[in-house]
C-alpha cells in the first residue's frame, strides 16, 4: 500500500539523483524502502565505462565494508548452532594465531586492538603474489606486529578482525567461507545474485558487473584501478575474504533487509547482540554491535548501518528500524568521502520530509 506523500518522496528523490547524476557526481544505484517496499528505485550512469554498458537494477556491486554483517551473520549462526562461542579465545580457534585473550566478541566489535594487516602486506608481501585470508595468518605469525591495545581496552576499525572471523567461519563449518554464506545465508534468503567473489583471483567474469573506476591523473580520465599504479592493493590483496567481497544487487539486498525483521536467520535475542552498543573493559560503550554501526536520534529512531570504501566502490546500507524505512546506496565511480556522507545526509533529509539541498 502506497504511504501518505509517497509521490512526493519519490519525485523528490528522482531530482535529487538526476541531478547529481547530469553533473557526473553520482554514478550507481539507489533504492528506498518504506516497511520493505520500494518507494524508489533509480540507476544511474554506467556499470562499464570502456563498453558504455548501463547499470541496471540488477547490476551486481562489490559490497566492500557492508559485507560485514554477513561475516557477523555467519559467526551467529555457528553460534546458535553450538559451534562457537563468542568468548573462545581465537588463538584456540586457529593454530599459530600468535596473540593470547582476544576472544570472537573481541573481533566482531573491533575492540581486539590488532593491528591493520594492509599495512603488514604493504611492508613485507611480494606483489606479484595474490594474498588469501592464510597469508594474512601467516604474516601475523611471523612479523607478530605489537597490539594497538589491550583486549577491549577501547574501539577502533579492524579489517583484520574481520579476515580472522572469515577464516574462524571455514575452520569451524569445515567450509569455505564463499560455500558458507552461500548455503545458510544467500540460498536461504533467495538472495540469487548474490555471492563472495574475489574478481581478480578467480579470473571469473560475473554478468551486468559494476566495475569500481578510480579518477587517474596520469591517464587524466576515471580507469580501472588495476591499472593505476597506487590502487596496486586490489590485486595482491584481492584473494582476502571476511572484511569485504560480498557482490550483491538492489533486490539481494532488499530480501536481506526484510530478513533481518524476522527470525529467519537468528533468533530475535541473537540480533539484538547484533545490534547492541559494545561494552568496553571502563563499562563505557561503542555504538557498534556485530556488523554494524549504530546511531540513534529523536528524529530517526534507532539506525543500524554500515558503509563499504574500496577502490572505485562507495556503499552504504542504512536501515532505519524503529520506523522500517531502509537506504541502499551503491556506486562504482570514485566519490570523495565528504561528498558521500553529504549525499547520504540529503537522502535521509528527504525520506523524513526534512529540507534537504543538492551538495556541490
Amino acid at each position: 500500500m502506497t504511504q501518505p506523500g509517497t509521490s512526493n518522496v519519490r519525485s523528490q528523490f528522482d531530482n535529487f539523483f538526476s541531478t547529481l547524476a547530469d553533473k557526473q557526481k553520482f554514478n550507481g544505484n539507489i533504492m528506498v524502502l518504506e516497511q520493505g517496499e520500494p518507494i524508489f528505485t533509480g540507476s544511474y550512469g554506467f556499470a562499464d565505462l570502456e563498453k558504455s554498458l548501463p547499470l541496471t537494477h540488477d547490476t551486481v556491486f562489490e559490497l566492500a565494508s557492508v559485507s560485514k554483517a554477513f561475516t557477523a551473520m555467519g559467526i551467529m549462526l555457528l553460534q546458535e548452532q553450538g559451534k562457537i562461542g563468542y568468548e573462545d579465545q581465537v588463538d584456540s580457534i586457529l593454530p599459530g594465531f600468535p596473540y593470547r585473550d582476544i576472544t570472537v566478541r573481541n573481533l566482531l566489535s573491533h575492540t581486539s586492538g590488532l593491528p591493520d594487516y594492509m599495512e603488514l602486506f604493504a611492508q613485507y608481501w611480494d606483489r606479484s603474489k595474490i594474498a588469501t585470508n592464510a597469508d594474512v595468518l601467516e604474516q601475523l605469525r611471523v612479523h607478530q606486529p605489537a597490539v594497538l591495545f589491550q583486549p577491549n581496552e577501547k574501539y577502533e576499525y579492524s579489517n583484520t578482525g574481520y579476515v580472522l572471523l572469515g577464516s574462524i567461519i571455514e575452520k569451524v563449518s569445515g567450509m569455505s567461507f564463499s560455500a558458507f554464506l552461500k548455503k545458510y545465508i544467500f540460498d536461504h534468503l533467495e538472495m540469487e545474485n548474490t555471492r563472495v567473489f574475489n574478481r581478480r583471483f578467480s579470473q571469473e567474469v560475473i554478468e551486468n558487473y559494476a566495475y569500481g573506476y578510480v579518477y587517474s591523473d596520469e591517464l587524466g580520465r576515471h580507469s580501472l584501478p588495476d591499472h593505476v599504479k597506487e590502487y596496486d592493493s586490489v590485486i595482491y590483496l584481492d584473494g582476502i575474504q571476511g572484511d569485504g567481497v560480498v557482490n550483491s544487487t538492489l533486490e539481494d539486498l532488499r530480501k536481506w533487509d526484510r530478513a533481518l525483521y524476522t527470525e529467519k536467520m537468528v533468533s530475535s535475542e541473537t540480533l539484538q547482540q547484533a545490534f547492541s552498543p559494545v561494552k568496553l573493559a571502563d563499562n563505557s560503550t561503542y555504538p557498534y554491535g556485530f556488523g554494524w554501526q549504530l546511531r540513534d536520534d529523536s528524529w530517526t529512531g534507532k539506525v543500524v548501518y554500515h558503509g563499504g570504501s574500496w577502490p572505485g566502490y562507495r556503499n552504504w546500507l542504512g536501515r532505519y528500524i524503529d520506523v522500517d524505512k531502509t537506504i541502499i546506496y551503491l556506486t562504482n565511480v570514485e566519490q570523495d568521502r565528504e561528498f558521500t556522507l553529504a549525499v547520504r545526509e540529503e537522502a535521509e533529509n528527504i525520506l523524513f520530509g526534512r529540507p534537504y539541498r543538492i551538495p556541490e
